[in-house]
């Protein structure tokens, strides 16, 4: 089974920070988000989603809670569930992400979701098919980051989408800065790799023009 390579980042230090919390207690919390944004969804899927059936469970790396959204026919359910549990294992897809590569492939002003997958930021487990169908609906009908603020309470909800926007540039250039160090901090192990491999393809190189005078002899 793959999974996302886990690095740290906002969204990482969120699910550590959730872990304490019991799933139950979570799910008892966001059942009211959930519903109001089915609502919301709903009419604007319309049809777009007709003739799919199967449970697709979303989880963000390093989150104790993952994201399950069971389709029957068209008709959707969304609700939390442990992100290691059963019910997951079970899912006929599972994907995984760090949050702020979920988020951002909410909102129109992120990274695109294809280019997230071919980065390996972004692992799908099982039928991608179902995947990428419910990703076309919500496309097609427009739904996107604004719709989870909206399904949130009053003032989380107008400022998580800003908060988040934010949280990805941040973490986009921490990255890049992280990535800066550690390239820094290998070039001189990565130097002395090169540097044994040549002294260890001479000493090769010797033995070997050493076994072919032995055998000429």
């Amino acid at each position: 089974m793959s999974h996302a390579v886990r690095t740290f980042s906002p969204g990482l230090l969120v699910g550590l920070l959730l872990r304490p919390v019991p799933v139950p207690v979570m799910r008892a919390l966001a059942r009211p988000v959930l519903d109001r944004l089915l609502s919301d969804l709903e009419p604007r899927l319309g049809d777009r989603l007709a003739g799919l059936t199967g449970r697709l469970a979303i989880v963000p790396a390093g989150h104790p809670a993952a994201v399950v959204v069971d389709m029957a026919d068209g008709a959707l359910s969304l609700d939390l569930a442990e992100a290691e549990s059963e019910e997951i294992r079970q899912a006929e897809a599972v994907v995984r992400a760090p949050l702020e590569t979920l988020t951002a492939m909410l909102d129109t002003e992120g990274m695109d979701g294809d280019a997230s997958f071919f980065a390996r930021a972004l692992t799908i487990e099982g039928d991608t098919s179902l995947v990428m169908a419910l990703r076309y609906a919500l496309e097609d009908a427009n739904a996107g980051l604004d719709d989870v603020g909206r399904a949130m309470p009053w003032p989380l909800g107008r400022a998580l989408p800003h908060v988040l926007r934010v949280g990805q540039r941040v973490h986009a250039a921490a990255s890049r800065d992280l990535a800066t160090v550690q390239d820094a901090v290998l070039a001189p192990l990565r130097t002395e790799l090169a540097r044994q491999d040549g002294r260890l393809s001479k000493l090769e190189a010797s033995l070997q023009r050493t076994q072919r005078r032995r055998a000429a002899g």
